[in-house]
């Protein structure tokens, strides 16, 4: 084991990883054995005996009846079943925090401490990053601020609206800590790479070119900081990191920032060879060689002092998340055999919209945030892609869940988001009517009041629009 690792943290997470995907991965399989009992008399209530019994729900009599004119309808059972699942799951997630995802306040005091107020980050959509926050960096959910989408490409415009809003809290309520206080907001993007496969499993938005992928993130980080800077003052300036993740063992490259706080993409720490490289240490010497692998990295013109002067705060963020690496490489290492067996793409669903904050699975999810589906087509493009090569060849339909949050204490946000909802959905399988119409896209509306931590709700069709 790794110094710097828990092996019960990790079993714990083992163990949840396990049980989620297990959920899902187990529906064709009971799909199969309702198939073979097709044509029995009471066919509704037996199937839903045998869903109760190996999934943990029922579906509506209406559905299986209907799956079972004529020919056995596999694929419109297998969204419906996934759609349960997720309700499910997205309950779980909320309600019991099995993650630990909203005890957050110890994590929040030390980045206060570190200097930092708050966190955002933007990672690629790619299933093979859903897992960044709660595995690979190792920090409570409910903490960060999480935005995915395709190649790391965020929204620079919806950044800084988020930054304002960031900003106003701590000016008018004083949450997370007072405005006059001397710390800052902290950007991560983290573009993705696979030293197993480079040409071909690396990131399909920049057809697998990883100094783009990487380079094109930077740029967006850098983009993001001049914006701040042009329209509030440099005294309101942001922090950047680059993160660079293989996504065969969640091992981390950390780009250390040059003198003017920037990323430089040919210099950064490399967590998976600093990982064996301490193996054998004490935790106590394996921090010291984390804090020497980045001052290395941070004096490669001799700069380094006269940048830590300025920013004293970067060199320990980038050392705890160095820390959190190692403990996600241990737990590649100890249950994957240091490599995942599923290095390319092996989602379960789509997600599109806003939040999904219980997605915090490897590979369970292709997650892409988006306002209107104008915006995000690109994004939602790149997922049809995939699932064209995952479940489209196997006859399978591909299950997109639309998620939409609101806030509850603002009169008629709920209505406006489900007419938002369902006016993408509409749009989703105008876009894709050649899926839609061979009964290859289905689709589930969700909404959320992001306010507590209550779980997804369904949009049906029949539900009314109200305050």
């Amino acid at each position: 084991m790794h110094p710097l690792s828990d092996a019960h943290h990790n079993l714990v997470l083992r163990e949840y990883e396990l049980r989620s995907k297990h959920r899902f991965d187990k529906i064709e399989s009971v799909l199969a054995q309702l198939a073979q009992g097709y044509g029995k008399a009471n066919f509704v209530g037996w199937a839903n005996q045998i869903l109760l019994t190996e999934l943990g729900f029922e579906l509506p009599n209406k559905v299986l009846f209907e799956a079972s004119i004529g020919e056995f309808n596999l694929g419109s059972l297998y969204s419906q079943c996934v759609f349960e699942q997720f309700l499910a799951f997205s309950r779980e997630f909320f309600e019991l925090d099995p993650l630990k995802g909203q005890q957050k306040q110890a994590t929040t005091d030390l980045f206060l401490r570190m200097g930092y107020h708050a966190v955002g980050i933007a990672p690629c959509a790619d299933g093979r990053l859903a897992h960044m926050v709660s595995y690979i960096l190792r920090m409570p959910s409910h903490m960060v601020r999480r935005k995915a989408h395709a190649g790391a490409l965020f929204d620079v415009s919806e950044s800084v609206r988020n930054w304002v809003f960031t900003e106003h809290l701590r000016f008018r309520e004083a949450i997370p800590n007072k405005a006059s206080e001397p710390t800052r907001y902290l950007k991560i993007a983290a573009y993705h790479f696979s030293k197993a496969d480079p040409l071909h499993l690396g990131c399909a938005a920049h057809a697998s070119e990883d100094q783009q992928a990487a380079k094109a993130a930077l740029e967006r980080l850098a983009e993001f900081k001049q914006a701040i800077e042009n329209r509030f003052g440099c005294g309101a300036t942001v922090d950047t990191v680059l993160l660079g993740v293989n996504t065969d063992d969640d091992s981390l490259r950390v780009h250390v920032p040059n003198e003017y706080g920037m990323a430089d993409l040919a210099n950064y720490v490399d967590c998976h060879r600093l990982y064996h490289q301490t193996l054998n240490l004490t935790a106590e010497q394996a921090r010291s060689a984390i804090l020497d692998a980045l001052r290395n990295g941070m004096n490669p013109s001799g700069y380094r002092d006269d940048f830590l002067s300025k920013q004293p705060g970067i060199m320990p963020v980038l050392a705890w998340l160095i820390e959190q690496n190692m403990a996600q490489i241990q737990y590649v290492h100890s249950y994957e055999s240091g490599c995942y067996p599923d290095l390319g793409h092996a989602e379960r669903f789509i997600g599109i919209g806003h939040g999904f904050e219980e997605i915090q699975l490897r590979n369970l999810t292709y997650t892409s945030f988006l306002d209107t589906l104008e915006e995000g087509i690109e994004d939602v493009e790149v997922g049809i892609k995939i699932f064209k090569k995952l479940n489209v060849s196997r006859m399978l339909p591909i299950p997109i869940v639309l998620r939409f949050d609101y806030d509850g204490r603002v009169p008629g946000s709920k209505a406006r988001v489900i007419k938002k909802a369902q006016r993408i959905e509409k749009l989703l399988h105008l876009r894709f009517a050649d899926l839609s119409e061979a009964g290859l896209l289905h689709t589930l509306c969700t909404l959320r009041d992001y306010t507590g931590f209550t779980a997804a709700e369904r949009l049906d069709s029949q539900t009314q629009v109200y305050n």
